[in-house]
C-alpha cells in the first residue's frame, strides 16, 4: 500500500540520519541500562551495524523497512530490542 511504501522510505531516511549522527553501537551497549546518551529507546535497531542488524533481525535493513510497523515492533520485541 502507499502508506507502507511511505513508511519504508521514512524509515530509510531515519536510518540514514542515524548513521550520520554517531551512531553505531555494539548490541551489548544497546541492551544495557542506561542507554548511551542520545539513543532513541524506541528505535534501537537503527544504531546497529549492518552486520549486527542482519545477524540479530535475520534480514537486511531494506527488508525490515518494507515490513508493516506492527511486524517491525513484534520482531524487535522478540529479539529484545524494544524498550
Amino acid at each position: 500500500s502507499v502508506t507502507e511504501v511511505t513508511n519504508a522510505k521514512l524509515t530509510l531516511v531515519q536510518d540514514a540520519l542515524a548513521q550520520l549522527m554517531k551512531t553505531q553501537y555494539p548490541l551489548e551497549e544497546l541492551l544495557r541500562s542506561p542507554l548511551p546518551e542520545g539513543v532513541d529507546p524506541q528505535r534501537l535497531e537503527v544504531y546497529l551495524s549492518n552486520e549486527d542488524f542482519q545477524t540479530i533481525l535475520e534480514m537486511k535493513r531494506d527488508e525490515y523497512a518494507s515490513l508493516p510497523s506492527w511486524k517491525q515492533i513484534d520482531l524487535k520485541k522478540s529479539k529484545g530490542l524494544f524498550c
